[in-house]
């Protein structure tokens, strides 16, 4: 069989001419003019009939009676073949309509109906012809636009042909007329361009079609594509406390923010913990980069913060050299709490809390106090240097020779090593502190460890001292009323 376009050899099995695409039609395209031929055909049958006459039963002149007969006989016989001549051309009309019947359908069937054009979609994807096969959807399309099986087989059949661009369009109808599509049809719409887009790499157009979404369970879905603006915890405005503003994203990624007003970006500070903004005015701009390297809109927010600064501890023991030990206490108002150092750093909330007066170190000391408010203020920072010299023969060392020696005698210790019975460690003695205890003069404190075989030491109940002057060992201990008590060891 030849092609009727351009008269190519037919390969059977196909369903379009290989040299041309014509397409090959088993059954042919229903014509107007087939139309006017059959009407013209019919018309002329029911003329015939009508013309036919039939004799005269009530005429007003009678024929011979012999004529009679004779005419009656031809009658009859005309009559018989007019009956069959009407038959056969019933039969025929009946034949005429029907096929017109028949090939109207065949028309109407191969134009108008959905699953012919899904099917002949179908069937030319099969032979690889995606071109016809997406005309057939449009018709398709023409006919149901709310199907949306159609636009997603048209999507399919652009994508196997790598025209990314004509699949996400069509696929975007159900996007934007999303109220002539089931909820279903919508997500997976979503879903097919999301996967476009991210197999052309295009992270942008994922952000922006979802940022334009309203159906909160799609945005959920797809929402590690998206790089919404920061959200922060306190909206802007007057506050008389420490604001520790917290900066959030929708997911993961880095947020990056500037404190003096200019446009935050990959080089500005890393928002890793709760910002504390102290009294002053602070403009935050932050943006958010998610993991595809999207970036938001730059979100602002201003904040006054006017908050009382406390008052900086008061210290009882002055900067100083000074020759007998001093106890150094602090106060500060009762809404904040103490905190201090000794090793020349600036105090924190971080920093060694003040409870209790502190005895006064040997030698060169430097302690820094401050006062942190509830609101979490910070005062200025008072630092103080004290020289403290013992006039006295009486070392640490000897001190707690001293403490070794009468513990041997009371029979606790075996030897200077601090070894027990019973005991697989021994005993280690430290210089704490130097104390002034009322009429007693003034004492060294030592603290009694036990360190076991591995070496770990720990600290135990006992508290010795050795009186500066003498070099007397006692133990200290302490009555109901929280007062020292010296007792002989």
């Amino acid at each position: 069989m030849k092609c009727p376009k351009c008269g190519y050899e037919w390969q059977e099995g196909h369903l379009y001419c290989d040299n041309c695409g014509e397409e090959f039609r088993i059954v042919p395209d229903f014509e107007p003019e087939i139309e006017e031929e059959m009407n013209e055909t019919l018309s002329t049958l029911f003329v015939e009939l009508a013309q036919e006459e039939m004799p005269e039963v009530d005429g007003k002149e009678k024929l011979p009676e012999k004529s009679a007969k004779g005419i009656k006989g031809k009658t009859k016989e005309r009559l018989r073949g007019k009956w069959n001549k009407g038959w056969l051309m019933g039969a025929t009309f009946f034949c005429i309509v029907a096929a017109v019947f028949c090939i109207a359908g065949i028309y109407w069937y191969r134009n108008y109906s959905v699953s012919y054009q899904i099917g002949r979609a179908k069937e030319c994807a099969m032979q690889e012809a995606y071109g016809q096969a997406i005309i057939y959807l449009e018709r398709a399309h023409e006919l149901d636009k709310g199907n949306g099986e159609i636009l997603f087989l048209m999507a399919d059949y652009y994508y196997i042909q790598e025209k990314y661009e004509p699949a996400v369009y069509t696929l975007m109808e159900i996007v934007e007329k999303k109220s002539e599509y089931s909820s279903v049809d919508l997500e997976n719409a979503y879903d097919k361009i999301i996967s476009i887009y991210n197999q052309m790499g295009d992270y942008t157009s994922i952000n922006e079609l979802l940022l334009k979404c309203d159906d909160e369970n799609i945005v959920s879905l797809f929402q590690q594509y998206m790089a919404k603006p920061p959200e922060f915890s306190y909206v802007e405005g007057s506050y008389e406390e420490v604001l520790p503003l917290k900066l959030s994203a929708n997911t993961s990624g880095t947020i990056y923010y500037t404190l003096d007003g200019s446009e935050p970006d990959k080089k500005s500070q890393v928002y890793t913990a709760p910002i504390f903004l102290e009294t002053g005015i602070y403009t935050v701009k932050a943006c958010f980069v998610n993991d595809y390297g999207i970036k938001s809109d730059v979100v602002s927010n201003t904040y006054r913060i006017d908050v009382l600064v406390p008052a900086p501890p008061e210290v009882s023991v002055y900067s100083g050299d000074y020759y007998e030990p001093y106890s150094i206490e602090a106060q500060a108002a009762e809404d904040c709490r103490i905190y201090y150092t000794t090793d020349g750093t600036v105090p924190t909330e971080d920093s060694t809390l003040y409870t209790s007066a502190i005895p006064m170190p040997l030698g060169e000391s430097v302690y820094k106090f401050v006062a942190i408010s509830e609101e979490g203020v910070a005062s200025d920072v008072i630092a103080r240097t004290y020289r403290l010299s013992l006039n006295t023969e009486i070392t640490v060392d000897v001190a707690i020779s001293n403490v070794v020696y009468a513990l041997i005698n009371a029979d606790v210790l075996l030897d200077v090593e601090g070894n027990m019975r019973g005991m697989s460690g021994h005993n280690v003695y430290k210089f704490n502190s130097v104390i002034r205890i009322g009429e007693y003069g003034d004492y060294y404190v030592i603290y009694e460890y036990y360190e076991d075989a591995t070496g770990i030491q720990t600290r135990t109940e006992r508290i010795y001292g050795v009186n500066v002057q003498d070099g007397t060992a006692c133990r200290i201990t302490y009555d109901e009323q929280g007062q020292i008590v010296l007792v002989d060891i």
